[in-house]
């Protein structure tokens, strides 16, 4: 093997002409491809973490659902469910939608009715207030709304803001909606343009009284330790609320949108593989030329004592370095540049004057990278085997060159 591999570093040294710059070409290949699928595959990654966390962060990662649920029986399975090993937090809620009136314009909006305690307890939220306070949350008129929402309203922490419900009642002038003035107390930035725009909170008394909903709740939000395993979760939540409650988890209720993410995240993986593929297929293309200009010293070789096994190890090892320090290289390339990622983003937006992140368009405020280190293992043995196999024809194609033929037309 140390003879092997060191004539085959003598010939990745020597190699001069069209046969160097296909070299160069499959090792820049196969690094830009391995540095693409790691970049690709961990900003994949980060909008799945990023989304996860935003939207099981401001519900649940399970909801409890009846039609009869009452505040006092929620009360009560909040208190039951909580009993349950690896449930954090049971939070009794009231949803609706309104529309949202200002001096300036009017949105509509998502309006969430919750306990201030269970409010502040909201972590995500809790620790984005980008203006106000949570600490007013529970008096009476008084709301927390989303920063984007408050920017396109024109109104700010201390301004009031007039709710209308889709619901209302039907009188001889016509159809009134009902109406409830509140005082704008905090402001919140998640980083989710979606819940950002739009959502509201209230106290729960008071989203009870201007949704006529008492004395029922919309339902329960459930977090639990680990949301990945919440199917483990579900059958002892069940078993807990009863056959009159439907328990729908995370999965359930966002099932089309993370199922888009996983087939996106599949579809380029297979497409970012395939420059991979065409840098190893030029291992080949290098290896063959090289075995052609090579056909005297592997007569010479073959004639001082080496063996079949020797030529297949000496130009296998050829190709195996070219794939391997391209690999190593992408990886290295890859790794720097998801250390980099917001930095880069954000000078390409300086250099063209474009939006290249925006937040209406990806849901979220900033681009997300996450490194998992089986994909990248995953990459990098893929990289790695299809530059070994590459490596194989052209080496066996060297060892099957008859040694008089190549001293006769050398």
């Amino acid at each position: 093997m140390g003879f092997a591999l060191h004539v085959a570093l003598r010939y990745l040294r020597s190699r001069r002409g069209f046969v160097s710059v296909v070299t160069g070409f499959s090792l820049g290949g196969i690094a830009l491809g391995v540095a693409a699928l790691i970049v690709v595959m961990s900003v994949m990654n980060g909008f799945r973490a990023e989304l996860l966390g935003k939207i099981l962060g401001t519900t649940g990662h399970a909801l409890v659902t009846a039609p009869d649920l009452t505040t006092a029986r929620g009360n009560r399975l909040r208190t039951e469910l909580m009993t349950i090993d690896g449930v954090e937090k049971a939070v009794p809620f009231i949803g609706g939608q309104a529309m949202v009136v200002s001096h300036r314009r009017a949105l509509g909006g998502l309006v969430r009715g919750l306990y201030p305690v269970d409010l502040r307890a909201q972590t995500l939220l809790a620790d984005n207030i980008v203006d106000g306070s949570l600490d007013g949350f529970g008096m009476v008129n008084g709301a927390v709304m989303g920063a984007e929402m408050a920017e396109s309203l024109g109104v700010g922490v201390g301004d009031w803001v007039q709710l209308l419900s889709p619901e209302g009642s039907q009188t001889i002038m016509g159809f009134i909606p009902r109406m409830m003035r509140v005082q704008v107390i905090a402001l919140f930035d998640v980083g989710m343009y979606q819940y950002d725009s739009a959502l509201m909170y209230l106290p729960f008394e008071q989203a009870q009284t201007f949704y006529r909903f008492t004395p029922l709740i919309s339902g329960i939000d459930i977090t639990v330790t680990n949301p990945d395993r919440i199917q483990e979760y579900t059958p002892k939540l069940s078993a807990v609320v009863g056959d009159m409650a439907v328990v729908k988890d995370w999965r359930t209720t966002n099932q089309q949108f993370f199922s888009a993410l996983q087939v996106e995240k599949l579809a380029m993986f297979i497409i970012l593989t395939m420059i991979v593929l065409v840098a190893a297929l030029n291992i080949i293309t290098g290896q063959m030329m090289t075995v052609n200009e090579k056909k005297k010293d592997i007569a010479i070789l073959r004639t001082m004592g080496a063996t079949r096994g020797d030529i297949v190890r000496t130009f296998f090892l050829g190709g195996a370095l070219v794939g391997l320090g391209g690999t190593l290289l992408g990886f290295l390339l890859g790794l720097l540049i998801v250390f980099n990622l917001q930095p880069i983003v954000s000078f390409f937006e300086q250099v063209t004057g474009a939006e290249v992140f925006s937040n209406q368009v990806y849901f979220l405020s900033r681009l997300p990278a996450r490194l998992v280190p089986v994909d990248i293992a995953v990459i990098v043995g893929m990289s790695v085997a299809l530059s070994l196999l590459a490596s194989l024809f052209p080496a066996w194609r060297a060892a099957r060159l008859d040694p008089v033929e190549g001293l006769r037309n050398a």
